[in-house]
């Protein structure tokens, strides 16, 4: 899987979750920023979702 696959995922469980609640789209969301935090090369999820708020802002920005 590469980032920009992981990004998506995310947000798309976030969005699943805000709107229909759920543990497995919590459960998945967890489990795709700890891929991404591993695939980048983060020390922990803190920082992962961090580097996940910046790039949502850049392309957003775009």
């Amino acid at each position: 899987m590469n980032e920009q696959f992981l990004i998506d995922q995310l947000i798309l469980y976030l969005g699943q979750h805000q709107r229909f609640g759920g543990k497995h789209n919590e459960i998945m969301a967890y489990k795709r920023l700890d891929q991404l935090r591993a695939l980048v090369g983060l020390r922990d999820t803190e920082e992962a979702t961090d580097y996940l708020i910046s790039k949502m802002k850049g392309a957003m920005a775009a």
